[in-house]
This record gives C-alpha cells, sequence and structure tokens, in this order.
C-alpha cells in the first residue's frame, strides 16, 4: 500500500470517528443555568417547609440573564411548600421549571392564609415550561380541605395567570384543595401527559379550569375528579383539546355561562378522541338564564363513552340551585356538531338532552353518526330536546326533535 492511499485510510477513520462523536447527544447545554432547589436550602423530607428555598431558587432563575434557566426539584425527595408565588416578568425568555420529586401543601390546619385564592402560583412568566418527565408529583393534600365543607375559601392547587407560551408536561396532580389546575389569560398554552387524580366525592375538584384565554392545546391526559375534568369558561377560544380519559368526573363542560347575568363569549373549541368512562356526564354545554353573549363554532367527534350518565348535553337552564328565578335573555348556542359519538350510558333519562331557551334557541345544530345505546336493557336509550334546530342523521335513539 503506497503512502497516499495509508494516509487516506487513516484520514477516513479519523473523519468517521468524529463524526460519530459529534452525532451524540450534548447532554450539558452550557446555555441553561440551573438552580437547583436543594442548594437554596431545600431539605426534600415532606416535614421542614421548603418554601424559602423555593422563592429564592426562583428569584434567582428569574433574574438570570442567560436565555434560559431552569430550577430543578430532585426525584425521590418530598418538599414540603406553603402558599407562593412565583412572579415575573423574567429577564430569561426561557425558565424550565423541573420537577422530578414530589411537592405537597401543608394540610388545612397549618395553612396561614384559610382564604386564598390559591397555592402554587405563576403570574405574568412567559415562556415558562413545568416538566415531571412522568415522576414528578403536586400532591395538594385536599382531604384535609373537603370534610370542612367550605368550599369558598380552598385555595386551587396550580394556577397560571397571564402566562404566555406556556407549556405543562409530564406531571401527576394529586387531590387538590379545589382545581388541579386553572389557566386563566394566557395565550399559546399547551398541556400534556397530565395524570389527574382525586376521589370521585371529593368537591369542586376540576382537572383543569380554563378563562379568558385563547390559543389552548390540551392532549394526552387522564383525568379522574371529583368534578369536571375540563371547565371552558368565558373569554376563551382557539382551543383542541384531545386524547383524554376522563372518568370518574363531570365530563368536559363549556360553561358554566352566563352566571349573575354575565356577558360570556366562548368559540372554536374542537374536542376529539376522547373516552368518558363512568363519567357523569359526557360532553357538556351549560349556560345560566339571564345572562348574555355566545357559544359557537364547538365541535365534537371521535368520542367514546362506556358507562357514562347524561352523554350528550346542551342545557340553557343550568342552575345547581333549589329556586331558579325565569329570565328571558340568555347565552346564544350555536354552530355545535357532533360526529363519530358511540359507547353505553346508565343514563334513565334523556341520552341526548338539548334543553335550549324559548327566547334564544340553539341554532344550527348538527348531529351525525351517533349510537349510544343502554347498558341496560330494561332502559332504553332515548332522547330529548326543545327549542333546538338543526339536522340529525344516522343515529342512534332516534333524534326526531331537532326543529328543521
Amino acid at each position: 500500500m503506497d503512502t497516499f492511499a495509508s494516509v487516506l485510510i487513516l484520514w477516513l477513520a479519523f473523519w468517521a470517528s468524529s463524526m460519530v462523536i459529534n452525532a451524540r447527544p450534548n447532554l450539558q447545554d452550557d446555555s441553561v443555568k440551573t438552580y437547583d432547589v436543594a442548594k437554596f436550602g431545600a431539605v426534600g423530607d415532606g416535614i421542614t417547609d421548603d418554601t424559602k428555598a423555593f422563592k429564592s431558587a426562583w428569584e434567582a432563575a428569574c433574574k438570570e440573564k442567560r436565555e434560559k434557566a431552569k430550577i430543578a426539584v430532585a426525584s425521590g425527595k418530598t418538599f414540603l411548600v406553603s402558599q407562593i408565588e412565583f412572579k415575573g416578568p423574567c429577564s430569561s425568555t426561557s425558565i424550565i421549571f423541573e420537577i422530578l420529586g414530589k411537592i405537597v401543601a401543608p394540610p388545612r390546619s397549618a395553612w396561614e392564609k384559610k382564604g386564598a385564592d390559591e397555592w402554587l402560583y405563576f403570574h405574568r412568566v412567559d415562556g415558562l415550561t413545568l416538566v415531571g418527565e412522568g415522576q414528578g408529583v403536586i400532591d395538594g393534600r385536599g382531604e384535609t380541605w373537603w370534610k370542612n365543607g367550605d368550599t369558598k375559601s380552598r385555595p386551587t392547587a396550580m394556577r397560571f395567570s397571564h402566562c404566555n407560551k406556556l407549556q405543562v408536561r409530564g406531571l401527576k396532580h394529586r387531590n387538590s384543595q379545589k382545581n388541579h389546575v386553572s389557566i386563566n389569560g394566557c395565550n399559546s398554552t399547551t398541556i400534556s401527559d397530565l395524570v389527574i387524580t382525586a376521589p370521585q366525592k371529593s368537591p369542586n375538584t376540576d382537572g383543569i379550569d380554563i378563562s379568558g384565554s385563547t390559543d389552548l392545546r390540551i392532549l394526552d391526559s387522564v383525568m379522574e375528579t371529583g368534578d369536571d375534568c375540563i371547565a371552558i369558561n368565558g373569554g376563551t377560544s382557539n382551543v383542541s383539546i384531545s386524547n383524554i380519559n376522563c372518568g370518574p368526573g363531570h365530563g368536559i363542560s363549556i360553561g358554566s355561562l352566563g352566571k349573575k347575568g354575565k356577558h360570556d363569549e366562548v368559540e372554536a373549541i374542537n374536542i376529539r378522541n376522547c373516552t368518558f368512562n363512568r363519567s357523569d356526564n359526557g360532553v357538556r354545554i351549560k349556560t345560566w338564564q339571564g345572562g348574555s353573549g355566545f357559544a359557537r363554532n364547538i365541535k365534537f367527534s371521535q368520542i367514546i363513552f362506556i358507562e357514562a350518565n347524561n352523554p350528550v348535553i346542551i342545557d340553557q337552564y343550568y342552575c345547581p340551585h333549589k329556586k331558579c328565578a325565569t329570565k328571558k335573555s340568555a347565552v346564544k348556542v350555536s354552530d355545535v356538531g357532533y360526529y363519530g359519538l358511540h359507547g353505553t350510558t346508565i343514563s334513565k333519562n334523556a341520552t341526548i338532552n338539548f334543553s335550549c331557551s324559548k327566547t334564544v334557541p340553539c341554532t344550527n345544530i348538527i348531529v351525525e353518526d351517533v349510537d349510544i345505546e343502554s347498558a341496560n336493557p330494561n332502559h332504553p336509550a332515548k332522547s330529548h330536546c326543545t327549542n333546538a334546530y338543526g339536522t340529525a342523521h344516522a343515529l342512534r335513539p332516534i333524534l326526531d326533535c331537532l326543529l328543521k
């Protein structure tokens, strides 16, 4: 072999080895500054109050001048954290809050402000990412609150207010005092791979509550709660919800809207590929009498019901109280489509129930390819609707009450 060939072979071998080395992932991202809560004094024994350490780590990360900053909560430890606010705006345009351990709230008896609105509060932090990698646990210890029966003083476990470009993924939320997660005034949000669990009879333990927000995606999550798995409230638009397994719980609800005469607007909601397993309700739109505004451009598609109660509901007479005054004004419900809904129900009442206002009826309601049968042969599935206008094709139970 001549000298040139030997040199060429050595050069090719060196080039190939360098390509392999360069192809390996860079496990150390030097552009990210990491702030470990343990280095700020967090003990993680589940007894010591680590609130100050979390607060200090947050303040340091928020002031970080680099583009990215990360707060690390280590696995294998339990961190007791009292009511805390993670406040922005921050210098860093991207903050990663990595929760691999367990964060627990103090019991109600040790709560400093019993009338607090939230436990873990993120406010005006753009570019925030909360990630749990399937390990991180947020435990509100709500059982110490539920037995008290006071629904007004209980805090939401985790609230995000005016946090744009928000991402929340891979966390396990347990036993919230009230709502597990609340989204308010946030734009461009993605929530995925959450596991939210609370007992079926735990009061008002909604999975995710949304209000005043736009451009949201919620996907690939399991929700077992004592109230709505997801509730979509006024001022919300452009929401995509997919691959949610709900039950027990009160289903996925749009509303309630128009309470105490309020003007509410909800539009462009797409809910698809979801399963409701023994949930109290399925897909629901609920509005109070006396309100105003609209709920429109809403689509439910490819939904599975497994012994769900009240699978399909539009209720413009929503009122959980014993006495409710009759009022003429109502939130307008229109352009709602139901496509490919199948499964079973345990309801003795109407499987499909459209109860619309006499003065502001539901319009352009489309029902196609719906087959929901009773799980009890002694109570055949049936439908009911009043003051609803639209079309129905290929469905069971027969829905001949839609007015054209």
